[in-house]
């Protein structure tokens, strides 16, 4: 071609500053970036929702913590449910540990920093609550049956089968956070008999709310994971009763 005088043909500039993407990653990222790839509605749920639902789980973990510390400086927990939060401790560390075993990136960071605040939590919340509060055997038994069951199941997962031991925690995982989106609900005898939700912690109720709204959009719509969106289905579900319980029956001011 040289000889011949004639140059090579080259391709538009358009085209070698946005190369097509060989996977839908690419296709996703490109699209953040703004060129030509549409990104779907699947992959926009993908992104996002996930991304929203890592501040959302944190926010969660969180939601107690201003409030326990605000009862350390008054010495008395009021009406404040400590079960939920003596729960959430063996929820995130199911989480946690799912999301290292699928190789979640976006299930671990919404975990990890909760970690640190549901320890931190309970630790300023158990002196509080002295020998004569009503939840203090529940929460008690709570945390060692939960410790319990955690080193059962990882002992159990030495002698399974490496395929199965994602879906082991996964159960796992799942059915604790049930059993936490349900815990506000152990007062409900309460809210009904006084007609006064103040038990019912109204940020935990509503990051709950929030947080799996956003979790089962994300494992329906992109991860196709069950143990995503089933339990986060649930735990919608059982905040929305929550809010309802809220709004017959408003806390009174004290």
């Amino acid at each position: 071609l040289l000889a011949s005088g004639l140059a090579p043909a080259r391709p538009p500039l358009r085209q070698l500053a946005a190369p097509a993407p060989a996977d839908a990653k690419a296709r996703v990222l490109l699209a953040m970036r703004g060129g030509e790839a549409r990104m779907s509605a699947a992959q926009a749920f993908g992104l996002y929702a996930p991304a929203m639902g890592v501040l959302t789980s944190n926010a969660l973990y969180f939601s107690a913590l201003p409030a326990v510390l605000a009862a350390r400086n008054s010495g008395d927990l009021g009406p404040f449910n400590p079960l939920p939060s003596t729960i959430m401790i063996h929820s995130v560390f199911g989480w946690l540990c799912y999301g290292l075993a699928v190789s979640n990136p976006w299930i671990v960071a919404s975990n990890l920093p909760g970690a640190g605040a549901v320890l931190a939590t309970f630790a300023v919340m158990l002196p509080l609550m002295g020998n004569s509060h009503p939840a203090l055997s529940a929460c008690q038994l709570t945390f060692v049956g939960g410790a319990m069951a955690t080193l059962c199941l990882w002992t159990g997962l030495v002698f399974a089968k490496v395929a199965a031991r994602a879906t082991l925690v996964g159960y796992f995982a799942s059915a604790i956070f049930v059993v936490l989106a349900a815990s506000p609900l152990s007062t409900i005898r309460t809210v009904l008999s006084t007609r006064d939700s103040a038990s019912i912690y109204t940020p935990l109720t509503l990051a709950q709310c929030a947080n799996t709204l956003l979790w089962t959009v994300y494992g329906v719509a992109a991860a196709k994971d069950v143990f995503v969106y089933g339990p986060n289905g649930i735990g919608l579900c059982l905040g929305l009763v929550q809010l309802l319980l809220k709004l017959v029956f408003p806390t009174r001011k004290r």
